[in-house]
């Protein structure tokens, strides 16, 4: 049922806009999609007025780049020997993890990945997906739990050749039927996930790009050039790279998500932005993983956008670690790279492109994603420090709207049984855990 609400007195920050900030405004809300933003009341009736009472609000939030199935792994016991590469990582961790999901904690996974979402004001999730001993359905029960949950979500679940060819054939219908099922679903989208470049085969990439040619209006995400090894291996099977081997199988283009691209060769940085895909980074990932720092001239000339990695659900958190673990690795007057412009200008960018409508800020037609917050500054704040009290200032959100709908209220949950989710978390993940040891 439509319905139209007024938020009354409200300092609205805008990041990266021509107004970045607006202080005791007011803003309409019809249905799922913002209306006017003014300086004083406008005209009319509405069904419901909220007064704000002078706190600040943000454009609810979007990771480009997340793994909501592994929300699990929090506190997981570390592996018998550690590993000694980041091949090492892979394979005694994360493909130990997936194989080891069942429906049960994959459902665990991803509700109490949407709730540490949603409380951090993370209202759009474009995730990547894998479970390879539990395929069918799995996209499905992503898309649907974040869209009961108020979340947008992209979906795609990871195609490989490290589980078999029944396995990557599976995925490869899940991927198919549920873009299918979700077509008509502006707050679910679906692309053709594929791990990397190095656990996937020609033949493989062939059946990929003939699927992808079918439907021109899909693209893939994928890890790209995450770590040297994925480039050795692209060399050792006669490709200059990584990138000119998914480009030699026309797998790129306007709608292709690359994740990473930390140790792709300099003049890929150009095929990128000749091709237009877009380039997603996770630092505080890198940093976890050893594994480099993407370069900062790719990641402005390529507008790159801002994920986590599966690591953690606040991206006001990730573009903080972001900038400091940046700043440990270059020199007093060197220039470092924005991290609120990936966050407040890039992600919208890129998610309006996948889910193609407006999203990721607060104007007039624009889903309705809003994030409020009880913080009373000890300094000023203007338009030109607004970055400072975000990174090093902002608490947790008190309220969060999506598409138009309180989600939470006094930072707890107002549709969902936190607790419940919560507990039925831990009975899983201590589940999971003694599966993988």
């Amino acid at each position: 049922m439509a319905s139209n609400k007024l938020l009354t007195h409200l300092n609205l920050i805008r990041p990266c806009s021509e107004t970045p900030l607006i202080l005791d405004c007011f803003v309409v809300i019809n249905d799922d999609t913002f209306g006017s933003i003014t300086p004083a009341r406008p005209d009319g009736d509405y069904d419901e007025v909220i007064d704000c009472r002078g706190r600040y609000a943000l454009p609810g939030q979007i990771n480009a780049h997340h793994h909501l199935y592994s929300t699990l792994a929090l506190g997981m016991p570390p592996p018998a020997i550690a590993p000694a590469d980041f091949l090492g990582i892979l394979e005694q961790v994360w493909w130990k993890l997936d194989r080891a999901l069942d429906t049960d904690s994959l459902r665990a996974s991803v509700q109490s990945g949407l709730v540490e979402s949603l409380k951090s004001g993370t209202t759009t999730i474009i995730d990547h997906h894998s479970s390879p001993e539990a395929v069918a359905g799995s996209l499905s029960l992503v898309a649907e739990t974040a869209h009961h949950y108020g979340v947008g979500s992209a979906v795609a679940i990871e195609l490989s050749d490290r589980n078999g060819s029944d396995c990557f054939n599976k995925c490869l219908e899940e991927t198919i039927t549920t873009r299918e099922k979700y077509s008509k679903n502006n707050n679910i989208a679906t692309l053709l996930g594929l791990h990397a470049s190095f656990t996937l085969g020609d033949r493989s990439l062939q059946t990929i790009s003939e699927t992808l040619a079918l439907d021109d209006s899909m693209g893939i995400h994928l890890h790209l050039s995450e770590d040297a090894a994925d480039e050795r291996d692209a060399q050792s099977r006669g490709y200059p790279s990584v990138l000119q081997r998914l480009h030699h199988f026309d797998l790129l283009n306007t709608r292709s998500l690359l994740v990473h691209g930390v140790n792709c060769p300099q003049a890929d940085t150009e095929l990128m932005q000749q091709l237009g895909t877009m380039l997603i980074h996770n630092p505080t990932s890198n940093a976890n993983n050893r594994i480099g720092m993407l370069d900062r001239e790719r990641a402005i000339t390529l507008n790159a956008g801002l994920g986590t990695d599966g690591i953690q659900s606040n991206m006001l958190k990730e573009a903080k670690e972001g900038t400091l673990i940046r700043s440990a690795s270059i020199n007093p007057g060197e220039p470092s790279l924005d991290y609120l412009t990936l966050l407040f200008e890039h992600n919208p960018t890129i998610a309006s492109r996948i889910f193609n409508r407006p999203l990721g800020r607060v104007e007039p037609g624009y889903r309705a994603d809003l994030a409020i917050y009880d913080y009373l500054p000890r300094t000023e704040i203007t338009p030109e420090n607004l970055g400072s009290h975000l990174l090093f200032g902002f608490p947790q959100p008190s309220e969060v709207y999506t598409s138009g709908e309180l989600r939470v209220r006094e930072g707890q949950m107002t549709q969902l049984d936190e607790q419940q989710i919560k507990a039925d978390a831990l009975i899983q993940s201590n589940r999971l855990w003694k599966q993988l040891l």
